[in-house]
């Protein structure tokens, strides 16, 4: 066989048969399916970026909730603590009065009663 026909023989091969086209074809489907993976893989990542910001705004809210409830409880700890304090000073007040008017009623005698009275009197005033 002659050059020209080794050369028409590869060529009939290559072009008749379709393998040459058939390569190009592969080819351009092999970038295809690259690129649509590349595509759904950014995708992908876009999606995650979104379920994280959506997860970050939720935790933020919830932490605002938190914080301003927080407060809302510290300010009322506040008043709670003035109030018992101020009931913690009646109450010694208190106690520091029945102290004194048990000692007077100690002291009643039937010559003294009515000093005794009115001393408790003058107690109850204060």
């Amino acid at each position: 066989m002659t050059i020209f026909e080794w050369v028409s023989l590869i060529l009939n091969i290559l072009f008749g048969s379709g393998l040459y086209l058939s390569l190009l074809t592969l080819k351009s489907v092999k970038k295809e399916a690259g690129a649509k993976a590349e595509k759904a893989a950014a995708e992908a990542r876009a999606d995650e970026l979104k379920n994280v910001e959506s997860a970050i705004k939720i935790w933020r809210t919830l932490a605002e909730d938190i914080t301003s409830k927080h407060e809302d409880m510290i300010a009322k700890c506040e008043v709670l603590s003035d109030r018992v304090e101020k009931l913690t000073n009646e109450v010694n007040r208190l106690r520091l009065t029945n102290n004194r008017i048990v000692k007077l009623l100690d002291r009643i005698t039937h010559e003294n009663l009515e000093n005794v009275v009115a001393e408790i009197k003058q107690e109850l005033d204060k």
